[in-house]
């Protein structure tokens, strides 16, 4: 098992497959580096495939420092510089395009030639000036507060609404499989990094953006509309929105070919 020190003493568990131009791998929040064990199977006979977990979760360090957006995104820079990357595509799903917005934000597009955006907005909280955010417009600093609130008190509650929220079509064994999984979490560091997404706007940082992007939306998806999606395209300017009818927010798992194929097609360009 293959771990990485941060300069504040973090162990982040990681993995490393393949040759060749380098693709990098964030998962959301609640998650781990399984998140992407289809694409890593897939396509690291002909790309360096790495995957890691984020502090606080899967087999990364559990600990009660440092766990903001700001933090994650210098993980990632100390990360990067370890395995001495360049050329870097960097595919964030969810929380982990909050993480590459972060990164451009105090980094720039340092070691980065392409970015993939993965069904998330640049804003989680809707308010009178964005409509654009969690739950189709819906998710209000009320709804935060309320959701911080469970978090600490009774997380396995939490989870359970945000599993039915995100993939209401899960069978009984689906949701039973997904419960499991979120008992591993710990509710203090979920409601520490829930806290510190919920404060981003990023917004301003698309025009920041100069380097590819490749954006994915989940027609289906419960979390972001598609007008989210065409929010991002209007506002970076070389990049392409592609969406995923029929999927959902989880559609890097719903139709794993498809996402792969056009990862790869976009990887391969110029």
């Amino acid at each position: 098992m293959e771990y990485f020190n941060t300069s504040d003493n973090v162990k982040l568990y990681y993995e490393v497959k393949g040759e060749g131009k380098p693709i990098l791998f964030i998962h959301g929040f609640t998650e781990n580096h399984n998140s992407f064990r289809i694409q890593q199977r897939a396509l690291f006979k002909k790309y360096k495939i790495i995957t890691y977990d984020v502090r606080g979760h899967g087999l990364s360090s559990r600990v009660d420092y440092g766990l903001n957006i700001e933090r994650l995104a210098l993980d990632l820079k100390e990360f990067i510089d370890y395995l001495e990357l360049q050329d870097i595509v960097l595919v964030g799903w969810s929380m982990g395009a909050s993480i590459i917005f972060e990164y451009i934000n105090l980094f720039g597009e340092d070691k980065l030639s392409k970015i993939c955006i993965i069904d998330k907005g640049p804003k989680v909280l809707n308010d009178n000036n964005w409509n654009l955010g969690l739950y189709h417009g819906k998710y209000t600093m009320e709804n935060a507060l309320k959701d911080l609130s469970l978090i600490k008190d009774n997380w396995m509650k939490f989870a359970e609404r945000f599993i039915k929220s995100m993939a209401p079509y899960f069978n009984e064994k689906q949701f039973s499989i997904s419960m499991d999984k979120m008992k591993n979490n710990s509710p203090q560091v979920m409601y520490a990094i829930w806290k510190s997404m919920i404060e981003k706007d990023y917004r301003k940082t698309l025009s920041k953006i100069h380097i590819p992007a490749l954006i994915i939306f989940g027609g289906e998806s419960t979390f972001y509309s598609v007008d989210t999606g065409r929010y991002l395209k209007e506002n970076i300017r070389d990049s392409e929105l592609v969406i995923f009818e029929n999927c959902t927010h989880l559609l890097v798992l719903e139709n794993p070919i498809r996402f792969n194929r056009v990862l790869e097609e976009f990887t391969s360009k110029y």
